[in-house]
């Protein structure tokens, strides 16, 4: 019986798969796959797979070429009105993808690496782009440029990129307060950000000091007694609370009225977390954001 029930499933996988096939050929064939080409065409048909590449693809005048990007993909809005999704950040609909047509697919990371090799096997270029760091934000904007026959665009946005970064990082080190600040990822359970995230280097940047750096993880849950012992100087708050906002609930937690940011009430929230979170062009403007409030700046 065991081996019929298995005999049973491995023919309706099969058959699966043989619909798969034959809903994606007409696909195929109108799409004209071919083996990968070191160059790309004068005009691109670009696919974003991720929401820091399409900023990116944006600034650097490539607008035009995108024919696909993720759910997630949200700036800059009317550049990205007309141009379909074909999945979610990371995890496209191969059927979508081959319905685009594309000659170039960007992604920093897939949810399924088994589908980065289907996706190639179709002989569609995909180009994996580092973007997790800062100092990878201004070689993922020059590649991107170059990628897309818009090198010296990527070429300028890059060296102002690094040099604003180096002015902030300098204005930073020359800061005589560096507060003790706590970033909140999530609150139920606690969630915060360690050495070598994204978001620890932004805190760095504004000229703070990430309690979490303690932690070589970028992200990691912690209890709120682990928070309370640190006695952070600021709070930053990064999600949108159901009951409310979230630099309120931090406010009135029960046995945080001794906590310095608590008491002194520099709890910070209401932040455009596209800014912070995501490595793209735009991530100095959260540094600078975050300079402006964990410096004095409007807190609950």
């Amino acid at each position: 019986m065991r081996r019929l029930r298995l005999a049973v499933r491995r023919s309706r996988s099969a058959l699966r798969s043989c619909a798969g096939a034959f809903l994606l050929a007409p696909l195929l064939l109108s799409a004209g796959c071919r083996p990968r080409e070191d160059r790309l065409p004068s005009q691109p048909r670009v696919v974003s797979l991720a929401p820091s590449l399409t900023e990116m693809v944006c600034a650097v005048g490539g607008a035009p070429f995108l024919v696909g990007r993720t759910s997630a993909c949200n700036y800059p809005p009317e550049a990205l009105a007309g141009v379909p999704v074909v999945g979610g950040f990371g995890a496209p609909s191969l059927e979508l993808l081959v319905t685009a047509r594309p000659t170039l697919i960007l992604d920093v990371a897939l949810a399924d690496e088994a589908l980065g090799r289907r996706i190639e096997a179709l002989g569609l270029r995909r180009e994996r782009i580092a973007c997790e760091t800062l100092a990878d934000v201004p070689r993922a904007i020059e590649r991107v440029g170059a990628l897309l026959g818009r090198e010296p665009d990527g070429r300028r946005l890059a060296a102002e990129f690094t040099a604003e970064a180096r002015r902030l990082r300098g204005e930073a080190r020359t800061s005589a307060d560096r507060p003790a600040v706590f970033v909140e990822i999530w609150s139920d359970p606690v969630v915060t950000v360690g050495r070598g995230s994204f978001v620890s280097e932004l805190v760095a940047l504004a000229g703070g000091r990430n309690i979490g750096d303690d932690v070589e993880k970028p992200y990691f849950q912690v209890s709120q007694e682990w928070v309370v012992a640190r006695n952070p100087d600021v709070v930053v708050c990064l999600y949108m609370s159901e009951s409310g906002p979230a630099g309120q609930g931090v406010l009135a937690r029960r046995g945080w009225s001794g906590v310095r940011a608590v008491r002194e009430k520099r709890v910070y929230d209401g932040f455009d977390n596209d800014l912070l979170l995501r490595p793209g062009p735009r991530a100095l403007q959260g540094a600078r954001e975050l300079r402006r409030r964990i410096h004095g700046g409007n807190g609950r």
